[in-house]
């Protein structure tokens, strides 16, 4: 009986000590690995622009926060409109009629609070818009960099393969060497850079977009240029005066100065009359100067427009040329006039031109989209 009590005893601690050697050989696995083991693939999700839009909005904390600040404002303009027992009009000069001023004034405010908070949630849905709509042509530039910057450390690497063959055939100078090193150094910190920067595009689209920032999201819209089109320039900036949600809020300012000013409370205020006339003044300036702005404002960004048109039409012209330059430079490689680097060259040469007009084309996009809301 001891015997067949001993071996069980025996059989449980060292199954007990089998599961523990397995758990601290897992742990240690994955203390070594630093969790590596556990990391999750990088997702890759096809998004067109619209549909990053739309997550980006969805995702948005501070939209999140402006719908709290919708209902909180309303909340308050229900409680003022409470309060307000009948309407005064004109001065007033006894205790009753003060204090009806009083609670519609506070209706007012309260109502104009509420009206802006909305406004202020539009607006920033144009600006989770604009910012998504950067973020996503950012990486798109950002990987034509990194394309270009291979094809550039590609070329230099073939380049210098040949300076060190003719080098050593004694055929170039040690000062030629080194500058076929150098070209190819600089071309390798270029793609390093070009790559750190592809992968800090990303981590900011996937911030807004609300995904992980490892993933490696496919973005299938690429912008396609088309010119400005509009029939009068005044018309279109006085368009942006009159829908700017934040020249509503400036202008509304005015409207509660002045009925502040209408609604005084004569030997009721301790602020004087004078200075609430000095305060209506001021919101008009403040007014009339936030509309100038705005009109500087979007002629500015409607004399960018047109320069980026015009150098739009001159980069098509270098693209012309550089895609038949690489033409040529293949149909003399095939016949055995030029070398495998002139064609890489060319290759090179064609791609810093496409890599500039899709610059161009992001841009201007960008800037038509901020000509048609500029506040955004």
């Amino acid at each position: 009986m001891r015997k067949t009590w001993s071996a069980a005893l025996f059989k449980f601690g060292f199954v007990v000590s089998l599961i523990l050697l397995i758990g601290l050989t897992m742990g240690a696995g994955v203390t070594a690995g630093g969790m590596a083991a556990w990391a999750k693939e990088p997702a890759t999700p096809e998004l067109t622009l619209q549909q990053a839009v739309e997550r980006a909005i969805a995702n948005s904390k501070s939209l999140k926060n402006k719908e709290y600040e919708i209902e909180r404002t309303e909340e308050v303009r229900e409680s003022a409109a409470d309060k307000v027992k009948w309407t005064p009009s004109g001065p007033i000069s006894d205790e009753k009629a003060a204090e009806a001023a009083s609670a519609f004034t506070g209706l007012v405010s309260a109502d104009l609070q509420w009206q802006m908070a909305k406004k202020s949630y539009d607006a920033e849905v144009d600006t989770v818009t604009m910012s998504v709509t950067k973020a996503y042509y950012s990486v798109l530039q950002a990987l034509e960099n990194v394309r270009t910057a291979e094809l550039d450390c590609r070329s230099a690497e073939l380049a210098g393969r040949l300076a060190m063959a003719s080098y050593r055939a004694g055929a170039l100078s040690k000062s030629g060497l080194i500058q076929a090193d150098s070209r190819l150094a600089g071309a390798k910190s270029a793609l390093e850079a070009a790559q750190k920067a592809l992968d800090d595009a990303y981590q900011q689209f996937n911030q807004l977009v609300g995904l992980w920032p490892e993933d490696r999201p496919v973005l299938t819209d690429r912008p396609s240029f088309s010119a400005l089109e509009i029939d009068n320039l005044e018309t279109e900036v006085e368009r942006a005066v009159e829908k700017s949600p934040t020249l509503w809020q400036v202008k509304r300012s005015v409207e509660l100065a002045k009925l502040d000013l209408d609604l005084y409370a004569f030997n009721y205020e301790a602020e004087p009359y004078k200075s609430k006339e000095i305060k209506v003044n001021q919101a008009e300036v403040s007014a009339s100067a936030a509309e100038e702005q705005m009109r500087n404002a979007v002629r500015t960004i409607y004399y960018n427009i047109r320069q980026l048109e015009d150098s739009y039409a001159g980069l098509q012209q270098q693209l012309a040329a550089a895609e038949e330059n690489l033409r040529v430079t293949q149909l003399k490689y095939e016949l055995g006039m030029a070398t495998k680097a002139d064609v890489l060259s060319a290759q090179a040469s064609l791609a810093g031109v496409q890599k500039s007009l899709l610059d161009t084309v992001c841009q201007h996009e960008l800037l038509k989209l901020s000509f048609a809301k500029p506040w955004a």
